[in-house]
């Protein structure tokens, strides 16, 4: 029985999509364990959001692609300028401004990206809506509600640190993806080549990026589902590669005051992983898929937990999140524009497989989950 996402957990006042960007102040994020929803609804959106979204998970942004982890050159045309834009995107010091479209909805937001011999400073701040603000150094990830007076403080080593995502394992893509080069057209100002990115099957979303023919940055991306229709845009309306004197901009936290609450964020207790995992296994895994880590979270105030495990081909990726039923779950599908998922029912668990993928890759992943312990 199909079910609309916004049913599976509180609704944002945005309609009930969470979309990336900066985690919502109620904590609201796979990442972040909400004693109430558990993995449904936000939570389990939150939490996966595709390769192209994600910062850390929560309440609004825009949706990135950065590809990196190339350890051999392709011969492919098209793989070459994939890896220069992951070398641009990484290693290079930018500010501009992007939009996001999405579901009739625009949304703006500017960047500051630094990078230098101490490491990488970076700065993202809402231009619409409630006032937001992200700020990640080497050590620290901190998202600030001006409004709602909360600051998250997490680790920046976390891979959703950014809407500029960071994938491994890019030069896997091939076997699942086809890739090819087209005349591009100017965004920004700026002169681009595009590189359109095709599944091979039904189970995964293509991509189509325009890339700066001069320094390899990311100027535009369209994400395409499996009806070849575009489900989202990103696109800079203003992007400038700093110069040696510009990098020395500083990027300084507001100040906060002690009406601000300070939230530490931390991924879980890493202790009894290992176990926890073992008690679940996957029969049928949607074929290229394969898992990028797996953890277990403690719901606050509770002695529920959270198992999570993502899946990823390289490009796509999705989360499964099973826990102990507790409420009343009507299985079956969700969907909410990019974001699929689904929810099943197995032995007193409830399992909810979600990310930016094709109904039926969720459904098949949800299906696949057995329990193999007591």
């Amino acid at each position: 029985m199909p079910v609309n996402l916004s049913d599976l957990g509180n609704r944002s006042k945005h309609g009930g999509r969470a979309r990336p960007g900066f985690p919502d102040s109620r904590m609201r994020g796979g990442n972040y364990p909400t004693k109430n929803l558990g993995m449904r609804g936000r939570s389990a959106i939150n939490a996966v959001i595709s390769p192209r979204v994600r910062w850390v998970p929560g309440y609004v942004f825009l949706s990135l692609i950065l590809l990196a982890g190339i350890t051999q050159v392709s011969a492919n045309p098209a793989m070459e300028w994939i890896e220069k834009m992951s070398d641009s995107m990484r290693n290079l010091s930018y500010q501009g401004n992007f939009v996001y479209l999405h579901e009739n909805q625009l949304e703006s937001m500017s960047i500051l990206h630094i990078k230098d011999e101490s490491g990488v400073r970076e700065r993202l701040l809402s231009l619409n809506g409630e006032a937001r603000e992200v700020i990640r150094d080497n050590k620290n990830l901190t998202c600030i509600w001006p409004d709602s007076r909360k600051v998250v403080v997490g680790d920046s080593s976390q891979k959703n640190f950014s809407p500029l995502l960071v994938l491994d394992n890019i030069a896997k893509i091939g076997k699942y993806y086809d890739m090819s080069l087209a005349d591009g057209d100017r965004v920004a100002g700026h002169e681009s080549i595009i590189v359109d990115i095709k599944p091979k099957d039904q189970l995964r979303y293509g991509l189509k990026l325009w890339i700066n023919s001069s320094n390899g940055l990311l100027l535009k991306s369209n994400l395409i589902n499996e009806l070849h229709e575009v489900v989202e845009v990103v696109m800079f309306t203003n992007l400038e590669e700093l110069s040696k004197k510009d990098r020395m901009k500083l990027i300084t936290m507001p100040e906060l005051d002690d009406s601000f609450s300070l939230i530490q964020f931390r991924s879980g207790d890493a202790s009894g992983n290992i176990e926890v995992d073992m008690t679940w296994g996957f029969s049928n895994p949607p074929d290229g898929f394969w898992q990028e880590s797996a953890v277990k979270r403690k719901l606050a105030d509770t002695e529920q937990f959270i198992h999570q495990m993502v899946y990823t081909d390289g490009l796509a990726s999705l989360s499964v999140f099973i826990e102990k039923q507790t409420l009343q779950v009507v299985q079956g599908e969700t969907s909410m524009g990019a974001v699929n998922g689904y929810i099943r029912i197995l032995n007193n668990y409830s399992v909810t497989a979600i990310g930016a993928v094709p109904a039926i890759t969720v459904r098949r992943m949800a299906e696949s989950v057995y329990r193999q312990g007591p």
